[in-house]
């Protein structure tokens, strides 16, 4: 659904050429609501003549309403606009639908921008972006020119061995299988919009598959990067800046993703009860530009604010408080202006140069801001449980619902962990002590 709510205040620039949020005139308000009632409509995108546009509708008293017209609207967009737009009732030419080439002649690359046309309505659109992206740089070049009609088992399969041998420019190595199995993903989801279409007489990926790794790798073993709450208090005693330091604090103790952290607003912190909302996600849309969506899983989670945290989000918000245009839409990191993801990327490398250069002799690891956070926070609470004597699966539980994730993946990334645990639990057992049995 592409629902959306008409906000209260507008963006403008300021005299430095920044983008500030004022509130809009009561007259302006009114006219844009019907007097504050009409307040929800739809945004979406449809093709005509092989150009896709965009429709957004009338605004309408209640959510539900908008939701159900929209349903109307993608069963059949050029009817529905044909009904509700009156530029189109006076001019019904620009609806007019061109004599265009047989399909047959359409190529892939014409059904993949149709693909994605549709699966805007079914998936996040950054997911579309990820597809436009797989098709764009790696597939495209292949198969891109190339009818439905033309695609059989040996042509699939010769494109997988292609895309197994492409080199990454940057690294001038081999893909990952990670990054590999991504492309089969898209292109799993484009046949089975052909199959299902008729266009194709099977999903082929199916037949086919995904990447696997060598036999000579499989005893490789894969641990992500974490820190401990010792590396963490060293890495915090060389921030110097207010925002930064209630930034990198509040994402050692709470491990929220990137986009979560970024759309934080101060509305969702609750001081007095000591609890946040998440329920945002700062990602890219389908054409790669940054929006607010909802978070992974869709489903917004309540988490307990840590002590930790707590007087530097305070001391924050009562900065923001005395700065003009306050209000609380502002972000709780940035104010006015959410952070950039890049500059986040910029002063965790800063941090880490001056870390490092204060610290030469000690082995410093450079982590991302998901290693910092996300698995940092992670790693803590299953090591904090473990010590308090709470079972694997306890502690699961909880660390899923405070990150947002499911008990499945929680395992699976930091199955190595518990392993580790498992194994100092045989050895008591056993009482072996360093090969020694005694």
């Amino acid at each position: 659904m592409s629902i959306y709510t008409i906000k209260k205040y507008k963006t403008i620039k300021d005299e430095n050429g920044n983008e500030i949020q004022v509130p809009k005139s009561k007259e302006q308000w009114n006219k844009e609501t019907r007097g504050g009632k009409y307040i929800y409509g739809f945004i979406d995108w449809y093709i005509i003549n092989n150009e896709k546009k965009q429709y957004k509708s009338r605004v309408f008293e209640l959510k539900r309403e908008a939701e159900a017209e929209e349903r109307l609207f993608l069963d059949n967009p050029i009817k529905y606009i044909m009904e509700h737009s009156k530029r189109a009732k006076k001019n019904p030419e620009i609806l007019k639908i061109k004599e265009s080439e047989k399909s047959d002649n359409k190529t892939l690359n014409d059904y993949f921008f149709d693909f994605l046309n549709y699966e805007i309505h079914c998936v996040k659109e950054g997911t579309v972006y990820e597809y436009k992206g797989c098709w764009d740089n790696h597939i495209s070049e292949i198969i891109g020119d190339k009818t439905p009609s033309m695609l059989d088992l040996p042509t699939i399969k010769a494109l997988k061995n292609l895309l197994s041998k492409k080199i990454n420019p940057k690294t001038k190595k081999l893909y990952s299988i990670e990054t590999k199995n991504k492309w089969i993903y898209c292109l799993s989801a484009f046949f089975r919009y052909l199959f299902e279409d008729g266009l194709i007489e099977l999903n082929y990926l199916k037949v086919v598959g995904g990447f696997k790794s060598l036999n000579e790798n499989i005893n490789e073993e894969k641990k992500i990067k974490y820190q401990t709450e010792e590396q963490f208090n060293l890495f915090m005693s060389i921030v110097d800046d207010i925002t930064w330091y209630c930034f990198f604090n509040f994402l050692f103790w709470h491990g929220l993703r990137i986009g979560e952290q970024r759309a934080l607003k101060i509305k969702n912190v609750n001081l007095k009860e000591k609890y946040i909302i998440i329920k945002d996600n700062i990602a890219k849309n389908k054409n790669g530009k940054e929006h607010t969506t909802s978070i992974k899983n869709r489903r917004k989670r309540k988490i307990y604010l840590a002590d930790q945290s707590y007087k530097y989000v305070e001391k924050l918000i009562n900065l923001y408080k005395q700065m003009e245009g306050y209000n609380d839409e502002w972000y709780l990191f940035g104010g006015s202006q959410k952070l950039s993801k890049n500059s986040i990327q910029r002063k965790l490398k800063t941090y880490y140069l001056v870390l490092k250069k204060k610290y030469s002799k000690i082995e410093i690891n450079q982590l991302t801001h998901h290693e910092f956070g996300r698995h940092s926070h992670a790693s803590y609470l299953l090591n904090l449980g473990i010590e308090q004597g709470m079972s694997i699966d306890e502690i699961l539980i909880l660390i899923a619902q405070r990150l947002g994730d499911t008990v499945e993946v929680i395992r699976e990334t930091y199955a190595h962990q518990y392993e580790d645990v498992n194994d100092a639990k045989i050895i008591n057992l056993l009482k072996i002590k360093k090969g020694n049995i005694t």
